[in-house]
């Protein structure tokens, strides 16, 4: 900075010192540009007084690079931004000679800075590895290699794809949908949209045209993302089987146990899980915005793996509303900066372009909209029926229930399906509870239960369950009653109705909507807001049905539904509003504690923005429940042998993840209160008692006795 800026800026090449300057203060933790007390962080690092700054520099030049050569390094990576920073102008319209840019053009900068920080990270991290215990990193294959690659992956694929049947209508729907994607994969880099109907085969699809489009343009990796961890690991186990070599993909989430591995395969797994060096990485779409937005060393380590990748978003309407600005502003970098081809995926695309700071439109569909070919897998009539009461719904069910085989309600809160479940408790058919009231295992042997039982077919069915069952979970019901929610959600809900046709040819299975009477949603507003969005398209449908094509689920109708949507929400919330602060997109542009002109271009308060950001609200507790071995682990988890074996401690704590719930704080109090929580080492917590065998956690279940089962 004393060097190579001027205060303030006068040109791109002053931006650019910024640049390299916050690469290197920010590589051991990020800091603020300007902090919430309008301080600047540069001035603060360019304090000489007392840390010895004459002698440091005179020894770099002496023992490091003489001055003529860390001139020569500045200027080539002046002319290597400075091209990058007319980019980002070129993408806001902005003129740099009038030295004023707008928020967008300052997000877009802190993107860049960003990136810069993520490879000063990576190559900081690689070299003190390679020092302190000579660890060996791969070298980064070349487009030869890379085209090698790819190309045997998508032979591979192909050769499974021929042996699919073609004798069903479907089937050869499905096969035309795959076609089309891998013909799409010609097109140049760029944002896609991929909407498939429900059946429609749409991982393999994807899978087909990330490998083309990698192949055709010598892309660096593909990065798959899913929501939720049971869609997560269906799509996992499709990948695995026609990719059939283990040794390209990396799966990274939460959720995965490795008890089998040494301690240097789990020291190299983590390794790989910080840098995403891996040619096909299966992540959840929470990794992918931490990667974009946290402040943690090791997500913005993962950043420049995105560069020159293709990422398939898959249930892209599941970004969280609050934070689509940062969203839509990252996939633009990330597509016209980074080199990345981004696909979107959803049955119920978001109409991006309706927000202040869209993804910059058109967006192409890389399998256009075929009414003939789409019709094969309209196996649903989405149809409101009023309002009725918990009571009124479970009796309407049981009268639905002696027509149909089969029967799934779900519903917005845990406390309604607990309630339902009760009701319909007693009743001559196999009876099923799914709920995040209920640890993941829990939830992986009911469904395996219920699956069991659909399939059997001797005995009518009925699962009562909350959102996990809608997005990704392969279950198919004859009936569906949906609460009142988003339409992204109940389109999701119709997706578990004759999933496979199963009611016949041309027989539209009903899926009913219905508005729960005294419903509190206060602590739940994004899905109050979908409510009412979805109200309103369910009144104008009602006038004019043609103009959406007779279905509540046309893309006229979402389209409408995401307008509507859009006009309920508050201003500013896309933009990640905060409590007591601008909002998390103004502290990653013109930042609105930069109260006064600044000495520097950058402003932003990248520290405080990665520390504020969480994807979904995490003031919940993870806590160890007493259902299958979990009920185990629990007290080996409190034994003598925790307090000295710490590899084997780190082991345990791994095998409990499938066994854990996450709870509010005002739960936790009260099971205190209770004595009904284990201290156990590591710092975890047990449960005692307070679990069900069929609902899951419940703060009115008191067996003891099941922990020690």
């Amino acid at each position: 900075m004393e060097r190579y800026h001027h205060e303030p800026p006068e040109n791109l090449a002053d931006i650019a010192a910024e640049l390299l300057a916050l690469a290197v203060g920010g590589h051991h933790g990020e800091f603020d540009c300007v902090d919430k007390g309008g301080k600047s962080g540069f001035q603060h690092r360019l304090n000489k007084e007392g840390i010895g700054y004459e002698g440091a520099v005179e020894n770099f030049f002496r023992f490091c690079a003489p001055l003529e050569e860390l001139d020569r390094y500045v200027r080539a990576a002046q002319e290597e931004l400075v091209p990058v920073l007319e980019h980002i102008l070129s993408m806001t319209g902005e003129d740099a000679d009038d030295g004023r840019y707008d928020e967008e053009t300052a997000f877009y900068s802190g993107l860049l800075a960003r990136l810069l920080l993520s490879a000063v990270i990576e190559g900081d991290r690689r070299d003190t590895a390679a020092f302190m215990n000579g660890a060996h990193f791969s070298e980064r294959q070349n487009a030869e290699a890379l085209q090698q690659l790819w190309s045997g992956c998508l032979d591979r694929v192909e050769e499974k794809l021929d042996e699919l049947p073609q004798s069903s209508s479907i089937d050869r729907a499905r096969r035309m949908i795959s076609d089309q994607c891998k013909k799409s994969a010609d097109r140049p880099s760029g944002v896609f949209r991929l909407d498939i109907p429900t059946g429609g085969g749409k991982t393999l699809s994807g899978l087909r045209f990330a490998l083309a489009h990698a192949r055709r343009h010598r892309k660096q990796r593909i990065i798959f993302t899913s929501p939720l961890l049971s869609i997560l690991e269906q799509n996992a186990a499709v990948i695995r089987d026609y990719i059939q070599d283990n040794s390209l993909i990396l799966e990274h989430h939460s959720n995965l146990v490795r008890t089998e591995e040494n301690s240097q395969q789990l020291d190299e797994r983590e390794l790989l899980t910080e840098t995403w060096e891996a040619p096909i990485i299966i992540t959840t779409l929470v990794q992918l915005l931490n990667t974009l937005f946290s402040g943690k060393t090791t997500d913005i380590r993962r950043f420049h793996s995105l560069c020159g990748s293709v990422i398939i978003i898959d249930e892209v309407q599941t970004v969280p509303s609050k934070m689509l600005s940062l969203f839509s502003m990252a996939v633009n970098f990330l597509s016209e900066i980074c080199g990345a081809t981004v696909v979107l995926c959803s049955a119920t695309q978001p109409c991006t372009e309706q927000i202040e700071h869209p993804i910059h439109s058109p967006i192409p569909d890389i399998v256009p909209y075929d009414p003939t070919v789409w019709e094969v897998f309209r196996r649903t009539n989405i149809q409101s029926i009023g309002a009725m009461s918990l009571e009124q719904i479970s009796d309407f069910a049981l009268k639905e229930l002696n027509s149909v085989s089969s029967l799934l309600i779900v519903c917005n809160k845990k406390s309604q399906a607990e309630g339902l479940y009760r009701l319909l408790k007693g009743g001559d058919f196999a009876l099923f509870s799914l709920s995040a009231a209920m640890c993941m295992a829990h939830r992986r042997d009911t469904l395996d239960k219920l699956r069991h039982a659909l399939g059997q077919g001797d005995k009518k069915t009925v699962c009562v369950s909350t959102q996990v069952i809608e997005a990704g979970v392969d279950i198919s019901f004859a009936c569906v009653i949906r609460l009142s929610a988003g339409m992204d959600s109940v389109v999701q809900a119709a997706g578990r109705c004759n999933r496979s046709g199963e009611a016949g040819p041309g027989v539209l299975a009903p899926v009913y909507l219905v508005q729960c009477q005294n419903e509190s949603l206060a602590k739940l507003p994004d899905i109050q807001r979908g409510q009412s969005a979805a109200q309103e398209l369910i009144t104008e449908f009602a006038l004019y049905p043609e103009l959406y094509h007779g279905t509540l689920d046309s893309d006229a109708a979402i389209g409408y539904y995401y307008r509507a949507l859009y006009r309920v929400e508050p201003k500013g919330h896309h933009d990640y509003s905060l409590k007591d602060s601008p909002s998390l997109f103004s502290l990653l542009s013109l930042n609105g504690y930069c109260t006064q002109e600044p000495l520097y271009y950058f402003r932003q308060a990248f520290r405080l923005a990665g520390s504020l950001f969480q994807v979904f609200e995490e003031n919940t507790t993870d806590v160890i429940v007493p259902y299958g071995a979990g009920a185990g682990l629990i007290p080996e988890l409190c034994g003598e042998r925790m307090k000295y074996d710490l590899a084997y401690l780190k082991e345990l704590l791994e095998q409990a993840k499938p066994y854990t719930v996450s709870l509010y704080q005002y739960q936790i109090d009260r099971l205190n209160e209770e004595h009904s929580l284990i201290p156990l080492q590591g710092g975890a917590l047990g449960l005692s008692g307070h679990y069900s065998a069929e609902t899951g956690f419940s703060m009115d279940e008191s067996n003891l006795e099941f922990l020690w089962r």
